[in-house]
This record gives C-alpha cells, sequence and structure tokens, in this order.
C-alpha cells in the first residue's frame, strides 16, 4: 500500500509504504527527499559545532566542512539520530497505526545529497474481529429481600451496639467474655514478647499467637498460667514451631447488648421500629442490585470476549504484567511487607506470582481491546462532564484542587486513559443490556441520586475496575495480618 506523506515545510512527497507481518506487526519502508538530509545535517552541525574543538578556530565558529572532516562520524550520528525519529513519527500519523512498542529500524540509508530511507518495523494494536455480540442472552437474577434477612441485619446492629463492661462477680471466663491480659514469651529465643494485650475474646482462634483464646477459658481474673502456641511451617515438609507463653488475666468484660429493638432503632436515629426494617430493606437491596449487576455483567463479558478474536502481541501483554507487578510491590511497600516475606507467607515463589500476573495481564488486555472495538462500532461517546466527575472524586480522595489534579493528568496523558475507561464501561453496559433484555428480563433501571447522572455511576465503575485490574494486591494486606 503506497501512501504518499505531504510534508509542512518544502511540499516534498515522503513515499510510505506499509506491510502487515505476523504477530501484530506493521513494516513501513519510508523514503524522504534529500531536502531532510540536508537539513538535519545543518541542525546536527550547528550543535556540535559549539561542542568541538578544532585548531585556529574558536569553539563555535569553525566551517562545516572541518568539522565534517574532523568528527564526520558524530556530525552524520547527531543527524540520523535525529531525522529518524522525526520522519517515523511522521510517518506513523500519516498511516493511521497505533504502535505499541518501540521500532526496530534497518535498512538506513542517509547520505548526503540522497533520500533518506529506512525500514520500520514496529508492533501495533491489533485489529479485533468480532461476531454478532447482539445476539447474547443472558438472564439479569433480580435479588430479593426477605424478612429473615433483615433480622439478621438488625441483630448485626444489635451486636455492633453490645458494651463491655467490668464483670461484677467473680467466676470463670467462659466463650464470649472479654479481658485485658498481659503476655510474655518463655522462649525468647525463638520469639521475643511480652506486651499487655487489650480486650481479647475468650475462646476466639487468634493467628498472632495461636491458641491464647482457648488458654483463657476457665480461668479466673488475677490468676497465670502457661500454655503452649503451635506455629505451622511455611514449608510443605517443614516442622512447626512451638513457643511456651505466661499469661496473666488482669481484667474481664462481659458483653451488653441492647435490650430491644425499639432501643436499636432509637441509637440509629430512627423514629420507628418500621421505618429501621424499611430502611435495611432499601439498602440491602441496593447492595445486591448492584452484586447482582456486576455478576450478570461479568457473565456478559465472558461471553462477549468469547465473541472476539485478535492477537496480541506479547509486548502488550508484557507491559500490563509488568505494570500490575509494580503496582503490588507498592502496595506491599506501604502494608510494611518485604516481597520475600509474603511470597513466604503464601507458600509462592517469585516465579509463581509472575505468571499469576501474566495470565491476568492476558486477559486484562484482550478486554480492554474488546470493549474498545464495541465502543468503536458502537460510536459511544464519554462527555467531558464524565471526565470532570472522576478527576473530582480523585482530587476528593487526594484533597487537592480539582483543576491542579486535572492539569497533572493532563500532563501525565492519563486523561485519555479515564477516558477510554470509562468508554469501555458504557460499552459493557450497552452490551449488558442487551444481553438481559435478549433474555426476557431487562436491567432494572439504576437509580440516580438527586443532581446526579449516569456519569457517577460510571466514575465508580472505574474505581472498581481500577481495584479489579490490581485485585491480586488485596493479598499484600492479607500478608500484613498474617
Amino acid at each position: 500500500m503506497f501512501i504518499p506523506l505531504r510534508m509542512c515545510k518544502e511540499d516534498q512527497t515522503v513515499k510510505v509504504t506499509t506491510e502487515k507481518l505476523e504477530g501484530s506487526r506493521v513494516a513501513l519502508d519510508v523514503e524522504c527527499p534529500s531536502e531532510v538530509v540536508g537539513e538535519a545535517l545543518n541542525r546536527a552541525y550547528r550543535k556540535l559545532v559549539r561542542q568541538v574543538t578544532i585548531p585556529g578556530f574558536r569553539r563555535g565558529k569553525a566551517p562545516k566542512s572541518l568539522v565534517k572532516r574532523y568528527y564526520g562520524a558524530e556530525l552524520f550520528d547527531e543527524a540520523l539520530q535525529e531525522a529518524l525519529p522525526e520522519q517515523y513519527m511522521k510517518a506513523v500519523e500519516e498511516t493511521g497505526i497505533i504502535p505499541v512498542d518501540n521500532p526496530e529500524f534497518s535498512d538506513i540509508h542517509f547520505v548526503e545529497g540522497e533520500p533518506l530511507r529506512f525500514r520500520a518495523v514496529v508492533y501495533v494494536k491489533p485489529e479485533v474481529e468480532l461476531e454478532d455480540y447482539n445476539s447474547i442472552s443472558v438472564p439479569f437474577e433480580t435479588p430479593a429481600v426477605s424478612e429473615e434477612d433483615i433480622d439478621e441485619q438488625v441483630e448485626m446492629l444489635r451486636q455492633r451496639m453490645a458494651e463491655l463492661r467490668p464483670m461484677e462477680e467473680e467466676k470463670p471466663l467462659e466463650p464470649g467474655h472479654f479481658v485485658t491480659c498481659h503476655v510474655k514469651s518463655l522462649d525468647t529465643d525463638k520469639m521475643p514478647f511480652e506486651d499487655d494485650v487489650n480486650y481479647l475474646e475468650v475462646g476466639r482462634q487468634y493467628t498472632f499467637i495461636p491458641g491464647i483464646g482457648e488458654a483463657l477459658v476457665g480461668m479466673n481474673k488475677g490468676e497465670v498460667k502457661r500454655f503452649t502456641a503451635t506455629y505451622p511451617s511455611t514449608e510443605e515438609d517443614g516442622d512447626d514451631t512451638t513457643i511456651e507463653f505466661e499469661l496473666e488475666v488482669k481484667e474481664v468484660y462481659e458483653k451488653h447488648l441492647p435490650g430491644d429493638i425499639e432501643e436499636i432503632a432509637k441509637n440509629v436515629g430512627k423514629a420507628s421500629v418500621e421505618e429501621l426494617r424499611n430502611d435495611i430493606r432499601e439498602q440491602l437491596m441496593e447492595m445486591r442490585l448492584r452484586m447482582a449487576r456486576e455478576e450478570h455483567s461479568r457473565k456478559v463479558e465472558e461471553e462477549l470476549l468469547q465473541k472476539a478474536h485478535c492477537e496480541i502481541p506479547e509486548v502488550m501483554v508484557s507491559q500490563r504484567a509488568r505494570t500490575l507487578m509494580e503496582r503490588f510491590l507498592n502496595r506491599l511497600a506501604n502494608a510494611n511487607v518485604s516481597l520475600e516475606d509474603y511470597l513466604e507467607a503464601q507458600g509462592k515463589s517469585l516465579e509463581d506470582l509472575q505468571a499469576e500476573f501474566n495470565k491476568q495481564a492476558e486477559q486484562d488486555v484482550k478486554r480492554d481491546l474488546v470493549l474498545e472495538a464495541v465502543a468503536q462500532k458502537e460510536d459511544v461517546q464519554v462527555s467531558e462532564e464524565s471526565v470532570d466527575r472522576v478527576v473530582e472524586g480523585l482530587a476528593a480522595e487526594m484533597n487537592q484542587a480539582p483543576q491542579a489534579v486535572k492539569t497533572t493528568l493532563e500532563i501525565r496523558g492519563a486523561l485519555d486513559d479515564i477516558r477510554s475507561q470509562l468508554m469501555r464501561i458504557e460499552a459493557l453496559k450497552l452490551v449488558a443490556s442487551r444481553a438481559a433484555e435478549n433474555a426476557g428480563t431487562p436491567l432494572p433501571p439504576e437509580e440516580q441520586p438527586e443532581n446526579q447522572d449516569d456519569s457517577d455511576g460510571a466514575a465508580a465503575d472505574q474505581e472498581e475496575e481500577v481495584a479489579k485490574d490490581e485485585a491480586p494486591e488485596s493479598q499484600a494486606e492479607t500478608a500484613q495480618t498474617e
């Protein structure tokens, strides 16, 4: 395919021929007029002459002919380093390809007085072949809220309103009591530890000192007791570690619960039990509808991906996997957990972790490509107001001015990422809505608070999608608590 590329200054034609290669690569064969070489050499001369010393001339005053004689290799290298990327980017812009990696240059012909010729091979964003996704049929399962569900929530409220009060009568501790106790390790070579621990629940299992909750059963205030904690080995064939502790009960407490549902309603600012139960019903339904929508979208997304075909360049997967790993390492650092400690706690190797991220990256890249293809086919538009709402949410989290955050995101090129993210979200919503209608179960309307439009929902969805991109990173917090 021959594409003429017009240069602005000299109105000279640059010849660009494209060739599709295997693996989502494109080869660009480019020929530029000789003026491009001459101008590049002149610019390189003006730069180099101020840096080199030539006998008989002050720095910056030597003629081009002498600079070429003494520093010919440097002169041509400098000119080529400037001209090649510039002409490559012009060819990319004119042909409309979307590179996803740096090009590999070959067959470079850079001679003064002759046209510049080169070949650039680059990985490009792959084309997506979409089957008829409008035929997807996935029923939407409308959730329900029963009276038993509401009763469970009322009981949870009751438990959260419980007070811990000192036990009035002395009696042996039972499961459900709480204590403040002094704990001391007697095997300091294995684990040095001595401290007061507040509000331990009697009978509960704890991972930081296994068996401490069970050891409290039957003890009395002021009593001292020794017990052995067993820490399971982190290695498959390793031995468990046992450590002896001394435990002294200093204070004991009982849990006191609200007496009836009327008291619970009053404590949460409701005028009646009926108002409390209705409020719980609405909140439960809202939460379950959101979860049902997410589950429905997940199923639709799975079927959509099966109806799409594309050849994903490995470089796109490796770039995404590297990003996921970097985010994960940042999360570990924020949680004060080293990578070595995390891997040991999870029983994984670094290769295992990298394989997980590679698998996730491949899924993420395909999902993004397919949803972008749908958005393009359906002409999905994202308003600037939608982008602004996302920026405002980010600014609120960062406690900064929205315009300052937007400017920073724009400089980094992140605003385009937000627009693409919102566009993919809307594309999936569109397909999911049609899939539900095809199944005879239309999606319920999304209720929006007053003065709020769909863009706010999209903003929230975007944050959820980002969270989903980083899903394995939540294990960092698990490692910290363990």
